[in-house]
């Protein structure tokens, strides 16, 4: 299996799944979440495209220094708190945050997997860095689920303060 073309189409089919989201959520705080990982899917697809020319700078200058996507989804947290919220409009969210979550697991597992066959040290190093970038699009998913299931309780606990200290690592 080509890793770089399956992996152009994952990355499509996240950025697809990530814009559907800020299309059906009524939302506006949940929305940018979305659009901030449609964002992010984008760029790892601007990679994997480098990747399969052969250009493997292009590569890891478009990767740069990480994903601003955690501060983005701290900062939403902090103004939904600000703002006393307690509950969420819509009834597709929390499925929409348990799909992201099994795909962004997915994603990790087979960039770390691709990453270990790798035998060229440039192409595992990006394939690391990414798989690093999926693992933090897990975590954020995982408190994005655990916040729309019940953000009043969310708010209080210890995972909440765990993201909120969290520097997107």
């Amino acid at each position: 299996m080509d890793i770089i073309k399956f992996a152009i189409q994952m990355e499509l089919d996240g950025k697809a799944f990530y814009e559907k989201g800020a299309a059906t959520t009524d939302d506006p705080d949940l929305r940018k979440v979305f659009v901030a990982l449609a964002e992010e899917e984008e760029k790892h697809l601007r990679i994997f495209r480098s990747m399969e020319e052969g250009n493997l700078s292009k590569a890891a200058s478009t990767l740069g220094e990480g994903s601003p996507t955690p501060r983005v989804v701290r900062s939403i947290f902090r103004e939904m708190t600000d703002a006393g919220v307690e509950t969420l409009p819509g009834s597709n969210v929390r499925a929409l945050w348990e799909q992201a979550l099994a795909l962004e697991e997915k994603a990790e597992k087979m960039y770390r997997d691709a990453a270990k066959e790798e035998p060229d040290p440039k192409r595992r190093k990006l394939l690391e860095r990414i798989a690093d970038e999926e693992k933090n699009h897990v975590y954020l998913a995982d408190n994005m689920l655990a916040f729309v299931k019940d953000p009043s309780t969310f708010l209080d606990s210890a995972q909440y303060r765990s993201f909120m200290s969290w520097e997107g690592r």
